[in-house]
């Protein structure tokens, strides 16, 4: 039996590497941990509101029955740390830096004039990786071109849409995620420090930052699948995971819910930039492991 099943702590990633917090405040965000107290400087506090994308990463959660592993972005300003008990968090610097080298989307960035201030970009670059992975786990019929992702270019440009940039005006932003998509014709793509005026198309695309999904995919560490993880000791974190509504109605017609002062039921805790919420709550109840309350979309 692993340690994170047998006491109840809280265990996640990041960057691929493991992190084990044996108390913490529940109303710790994702950003407040990863910005002050991990040192992960590339999230950014924006609006706090989860409008303005300064702050995503991506969250990687592994279901071992189904041997599966489920990529989403998500503002980290909201995201309240609790929920995250054994999931993998990819931030920008996670996928390249100066020491390992930068990431295909940090150097088409950087070639298409993507960032001017920057402050918007490490939100902006994990929105796109989160489109990028979920293109490229999809089984298609044909394989992209080599240096091209299974994304479109409506799905590429789509997937920036929540970010705000106040500087570029969007257009590099949009080629820069564009020239990943398998259907682009490079022609309309704007300029850049990559090739020059009269290359041809073929030379137009060996001079883009080589692609590679099966090396630039990878989200969840392989250390974390082999641990199991149950529901974080309630004593020590003031977080409640009910797995059904029957324990739910369960808990909130028991003594927790009767002896504290105020309890907060959360999912993805948007309700905290909308309402502005400044009180301190006693107890949190966490609806994410119910899965009456989830809807299973399939595509064919």
């Amino acid at each position: 039996m692993e340690a994170s099943e047998r006491n109840g702590n809280l265990v996640f990633a990041v960057n691929g590497d493991r992190f084990e917090l044996t108390s913490v405040d529940p109303s710790t965000t994702l950003l407040q941990f990863l910005r002050y107290h991990a040192s992960f400087k590339s999230p950014k506090l924006g609006c706090g509101e989860g409008g303005c994308g300064a702050c995503i990463v991506l969250v990687s959660k592994y279901d071992p029955k189904l041997n599966r592993v489920e990529d989403f972005s998500v503002s980290s300003c909201l995201t309240l740390l609790c929920s995250l008990n054994g999931c993998a968090i990819t931030t920008s610097d996670g996928l390249g830096n100066t020491r390992d080298g930068y990431h295909p989307i940090h150097q088409r960035f950087a070639g298409f004039h993507a960032s001017q201030c920057g402050f918007c970009t490490p939100g902006m670059c994990m929105s796109f990786f989160s489109a990028l992975v979920n293109a490229d786990k999809r089984n298609h019929q044909d394989s992209p071109r080599q240096g091209f992702s299974n994304l479109t270019s409506f799905e590429a440009e789509k997937s920036i849409s929540g970010n705000l940039c106040r500087c570029t005006g969007y257009r590099p932003i949009a080629d820069a995620c564009k020239s990943f998509a398998s259907d682009i014709d490079i022609e309309d793509l704007g300029f850049n420090t990559f090739w020059k005026k009269g290359d041809s198309r073929e030379t137009k695309a060996s001079k883009l930052p080589p692609y590679d999904p099966s090396k630039d995919l990878v989200t969840y560490p392989e250390f974390l699948k082999s641990e199991s993880f149950t529901c974080l000791d309630s004593t020590r974190y003031s977080w409640f995971s009910p797995v059904s509504i029957e324990e739910l109605q369960s808990l909130l017609n028991s003594s927790v819910a009767e002896t504290v002062r105020s309890v907060k039921i959360v999912v993805g805790n948007t309700g905290t930039g909308y309402y502005k919420e400044t009180h301190r709550y006693d107890q949190y109840i966490d609806l994410r492991r119910i899965p009456e309350l989830y809807l299973e979309l399939f595509r064919s």
